[in-house]
C-alpha cells in the first residue's frame, strides 16, 4: 500500500501520528506514576483508580491502532537526535528569562528601583546559563 499516498501526504500523515504517538506515551507514563518535582512546581497525576485504567486501555488501543497503520501504509521508524529540540528549549528559555528583567517587568507595574539589583543579575546569569547549554547541544558534524 506504499502507493496509497503520496510523499507529501505519507510524510503529513507520519507527522500527526508521530505527535499522537509522543502524547500516548508522555500520558502513559503519567499514568504509571510519573512525578516531577522541581524547586518551583510539582505535577503528579490526580485521577481515579478506575478512570486510570480506562485511560491506559485507550492509550493502548490508540497505539496498537498507530502500529497497525504504519504497518499497512509502510511508515517507518525514524531515529531522531533531540539535541536540536533541546537546543531550542533552552533559546526559548533565553528569551523569556531576558523578558524577566526588571526594566523589561514594567509592562506590568511600576517595579521597585532596588528589584534592578536582586532580580537582573540572577537573570542575566540564568540566561547566559541557558545559552550556554544550548549551544552544548548544537550538532556536530559526524566523523
Amino acid at each position: 500500500m506504499s502507493d496509497l499516498l503520496n510523499p507529501s501526504q505519507r510524510g503529513s500523515v507520519a507527522v500527526s501520528l508521530k505527535m499522537f504517538e509522543e502524547q500516548l506515551r508522555l500520558t502513559s507514563a503519567w499514568l504509571d506514576g510519573r512525578e516531577e518535582n522541581g524547586i518551583l512546581y510539582c505535577r503528579k497525576l490526580n485521577l481515579t483508580p478506575a478512570r486510570r485504567q480506562v485511560a491506559r486501555q485507550r492509550v493502548a488501543a490508540a497505539l496498537q491502532m498507530i502500529a497497525n497503520l504504519a504497518q499497512e501504509i509502510s511508515l517507518e521508524q525514524e531515529v531522531e537526535d533531540p539535541a536540536g529540540l533541546i537546543r531550542g528549549e533552552f533559546s526559548v528559555s533565553w528569551a523569556n528569562l531576558i523578558d524577566t528583567q526588571s526594566r523589561k517587568l514594567k509592562r506590568y507595574g511600576d517595579v521597585n528601583p532596588e528589584a534592578k539589583n536582586v532580580l537582573d543579575p540572577a537573570i542575566q546569569k540564568l540566561a547566559q546559563l541557558a545559552m550556554e547549554l544550548a549551544s552544548i547541544f548544537i550538532s556536530e558534524p559526524e566523523q
